[in-house]
C-alpha cells in the first residue's frame, strides 16, 4: 500500500496491489429441457428443499437488449448457505428501428438467445452454492439431482475458467 499527499490540506490515497477476495462458491451444471419454474419444483421435491423465485431476475445488459434470467434461491441453514438456481439461458427482444421510408416503417424486434456463461453453452441450469467446495456436500447433491427423471446430465463446473463470474452475483 502506498500514499501520496498532494499539498497540505489534500490527500490523494493510491492502492497498490489491493486484491479483492472473493466469496467462495460451487457451481454446478444440470443439463435439462425442462422450463426454469419446473426444474425449481421438480428439485424442491426431489431434494425436499424450498426454492422460490426471486422479484428480480438476473439482467445481463449488452449492446441492443437486456437478457433476463429467472432466478430462484434457498437458504441452507443446515449448512449455513446461500443457494441460487438460474437458467443458463433465456429469450430476449433485439429492438432494432426500421428505416425511414421503408415498406415496414416502426420498431421491429427479432428473438434472440442469450447465455449467462458462455463458457458452459450447453448447461442448461446452473446451481451456485455461496460457500467453499470443501464445506458443503456436493457429491451427496449431486447423486440426488441425477436422480431426477427430467434431468440428463449434472456435474461440478470449474469456476476457474469462467471469465466473467460478475454475472453470478445474485444480490
Amino acid at each position: 500500500m502506498s500514499f501520496t499527499f498532494v499539498g497540505t490540506s489534500m490527500a490523494v490515497h493510491k492502492f497498490l496491489d489491493w486484491d479483492m477476495e472473493e466469496e467462495p462458491f460451487v457451481l454446478i451444471g444440470i443439463h435439462s429441457t425442462v422450463e426454469p419454474y419446473r426444474m425449481a419444483f421438480l428439485i424442491n421435491k426431489y431434494l425436499k428443499v424450498c426454492f422460490k423465485r426471486d422479484q428480480r431476475d438476473q439482467d445481463v445488459r449488452l449492446i441492443n437488449y437486456v437478457a433476463q434470467f429467472p432466478v430462484y434461491h434457498y437458504e441452507d441453514k443446515e449448512q449455513n448457505a446461500k443457494i441460487f438456481l438460474v437458467a443458463n439461458h433465456c429469450r430476449a427482444e433485439l429492438k432494432a428501428t426500421a428505416s425511414v421510408g421503408s415498406l415496414f416503417e416502426g420498431d421491429a424486434s427479432t428473438t434472440v438467445k442469450s447465455t449467462l456463461v458462455k463458457e458452459y453453452r450447453k448447461v442448461d441450469y446452473l446451481i451456485k452454492i455461496e460457500k467453499d467446495a470443501e464445506h458443503y456436500p456436493t457429491k451427496k447433491l449431486l447423486n440426488k439431482l441425477i436422480e431426477i427423471p427430467q434431468v440428463i446430465s449434472v456435474y461440478e463446473i470449474d469456476t476457474m475458467i469462467i471469465k466473467n463470474t460478475d454475472y453470478l452475483i445474485f444480490e
